[in-house]
């Protein structure tokens, strides 16, 4: 292995650790949380995964599994401005008020719901090569 994969592989390990101290952080029962909580951009992210998960090989199950969840769970990471909507859409449904501006926040954030999950199918699907 050359010097400037393992400063890859370093770097990759050291993002995937900060992205995991976040998590050990967050309730991850959480529909979303805003973008900005990561320590790192999703690509970063994203591709330090990818490249732990190609060394790692099929190998260190628990460890893989680990990468696998904590790579899907990106797509909880929203933009400031979606959070903001589904934290309204949320207390609408808490208040129980039916007008329609509790119509509005519910909708939107069953929009915004609707798009993490179908970022969250994409993610897996991204992860298949190393699934198998």
């Amino acid at each position: 292995m050359s010097s400037e994969q393992i400063t890859r592989l370093h770097n990759a390990e050291q993002i995937v650790q900060d992205y995991g101290r976040l998590l050990g952080t967050i309730t991850l029962g959480a529909y979303a949380h805003p973008g900005s909580l990561l320590p790192h951009t999703k690509d970063q992210i994203k591709d330090s995964i990818q490249l732990l998960l190609r060394e790692i090989g099929h190998e260190n199950t628990d460890i893989k599994n680990s990468l696998v969840e904590a790579y899907v769970l990106l797509a909880k990471f929203i933009s400031e401005e979606d959070a903001a909507l589904l934290e309204k859409g949320r207390e609408a449904l808490s208040r129980g008020e039916a007008d329609c501006s509790f119509i509005e926040e519910a909708g939107n954030a069953t929009k915004i719901i609707n798009n993490i999950k179908l970022e969250m199918e994409n993610l897996t699907e991204d992860l298949k090569i190393f699934l198998n």
